[in-house]
C-alpha cells in the first residue's frame, strides 16, 4: 500500500535538494503551492498527469516517486509507474491488456486508483476480462469509479449467486436501481435479513415498502420490518396500523414501530384500545408517543369510571401536571387502593401524597 507520508517526505527532499521553494516547484508544474504543501505533508499525491512530469523534472521514474526513493527492497508491486504513465498518455487499453495477461497484477491497478480520474479508470475497467474483475476487486475500486460504471461492472460480475458481503460494501456507491434489481433477484435465495438491514439506507422507499409487503404476505419474517422501520414510508406504516385495527396483525408487533409512527397513527391505535378492538397491553409500549390530548382523554375516562384506574398507571410518567392532578382527584374518592397509591407516589408532590395516604387509612377504618 502506498505510504503517502513517506512519499511526501521524499518529494520534500527532492525539492530541497534542488534548492526550490514550494512556490517555484508549483510554478514549474503548473499547480498551486498549496497542492505542493499537501503532497509534502502526505495529505495527497500529484495527480496522474502531474506525476510523470514531476519525475522527469527531478530525473527520477514514477516508480521512484511512488516508492519514496527506496529501491533496496523487492517491492510487492513493481509496475505502478508503468500504469501511471500509460494512463497519463491516455492509453487505457495498454493498462487493461497488461492486467488481463497477468503482466501487471490487478492489485496494482487498485493501488493506483485513488489518484486516477473516474473517467480514466472507467476506460481501463471496461476493457478488463470478467475473470480479472471479480466482485472483491470491484468493491475496492468502488470509491473511485462513477456510479454508471460501477453499476455496469456489478451487472457483469453477477453470477448464479450474488456475494452479498461484497454488495453491502458497494451499496453506498451503487445506484438505487441497481440495488433494487439485486434485492429483487436475491430475495428468495441468498439474501438474509442482516444483508437487507445493511443496505436499507441506500434503497428507495418503494423497495423498502415492497419488502414490508412481502412480510405481510408471510414470505419474510416480521423481524425484518422492525429492522427496516426507520426507512418505511408513512403510507406503509399507516397500512400496518390498519391491519392491526382489522385484527390481521398482532398489536404487540406494531409497538416496536412506535418511534416511527406519526402522532395521528399512535392516537388511532389508542382509540381502538379504548373501543376494545385492540388489547390494552399495546398502550404500555406506545405510551411515550401518545399525544397530550389523548393522554388527557384517557384520564377523563378513568375519572368517569370507563377505564380502570390501574390501567393508567403505566402512563403516569408521561402525564402533565394538569392531567396528573385530575387523575389524583378522580381516584381519591372511591378508586384509591394501596397498589394504585404506591404506583402513583413517584409522580405526586409530598403534600398531595400525604393527603392521599390519610384518605386511604380512613377508608380502611
Amino acid at each position: 500500500m502506498l505510504d503517502l507520508r513517506k512519499i511526501g517526505a521524499y518529494i520534500s527532499k527532492l525539492r530541497k535538494d534542488q534548492d526550490l521553494t514550494q512556490l517555484e516547484l508549483a510554478d514549474q508544474l503548473n499547480v498551486s503551492h498549496q497542492a505542493v504543501s499537501k503532497w509534502e505533508r502526505g495529505e495527497s499525491l500529484p495527480d496522474i498527469g502531474t506525476l510523470p512530469q514531476f519525475a522527469r523534472l527531478f530525473g527520477k521514474t514514477v516508480d521512484d516517486i511512488l516508492n519514496a526513493g527506496d529501491n533496496t527492497e523487492i517491492r510487492e508491486h513493481q509496475h505502478l509507474g508503468t500504469i501511471v504513465e500509460e494512463i497519463a498518455e491516455n492509453k487505457p487499453e495498454q493498462v487493461a491488456e497488461m492486467v488481463n495477461t497477468g503482466e501487471v497484477e490487478v492489485e496494482e491497478l487498485v493501488e493506483v486508483a485513488p489518484f486516477v480520474k473516474a473517467s480514466a479508470l472507467h476506460k481501463v475497467t471496461e476493457r478488463l476480462d470478467s475473470s480479472v474483475l471479480k466482485l472483491d476487486v470491484i468493491m475496492r475500486l468502488a470509491p473511485f469509479l462513477g456510479t454508471d460504471t460501477l453499476d455496469e461492472l456489478v451487472r457483469q460480475a453477477e453470477g448464479s449467486e450474488i456475494v452479498w458481503d461484497a454488495i453491502t460494501g458497494l451499496a453506498p456507491f451503487l445506484s438505487r436501481d441497481s440495488l433494487n434489481r439485486l434485492v429483487d433477484k436475491s430475495i428468495d435465495g441468498s439474501l438474509e435479513v442482516h444483508n437487507l438491514v445493511e443496505i436499507a439506507p441506500f434503497l428507495g422507499r418503494e423497495q423498502v415498502d415492497r419488502l414490508v409487503q412481502q412480510v405481510e404476505e408471510g414470505s419474510l419474517s416480521w423481524h425484518l420490518v422492525q429492522e427496516l422501520a426507520p426507512f418505511i414510508s408513512r403510507e406503509t406504516l399507516g397500512r400496518l396500523v390498519d391491519r392491526v385495527v382489522d385484527g390481521t396483525i398482532d398489536a404487540n408487533r406494531i409497538v416496536s414501530l412506535a418511534p416511527f409512527l406519526s402522532r395521528e397513527q399512535v392516537d388511532r391505535l389508542i382509540q381502538e384500545v379504548e373501543e376494545g378492538s385492540v388489547s390494552w397491553n399495546a398502550v404500555n409500549g406506545l405510551a411515550p408517543f401518545i399525544s397530550r390530548e389523548t393522554l388527557s382523554r384517557l384520564v377523563d375516562r378513568v375519572v368517569d369510571g370507563t377505564i380502570d384506574a390501574n390501567r393508567i398507571i403505566s402512563l403516569a410518567p408521561f402525564l402533565d401536571r394538569e392531567s396528573l392532578g385530575k387523575l389524583i382527584a378522580g381516584v381519591e374518592a372511591e378508586h384509591l387502593s394501596p397498589d394504585l397509591l404506591a404506583s402513583l407516589a413517584p409522580f405526586i408532590d409530598p403534600g398531595t401524597l400525604s393527603r392521599m395516604v390519610t384518605n386511604l387509612l380512613n377508608k380502611v377504618k
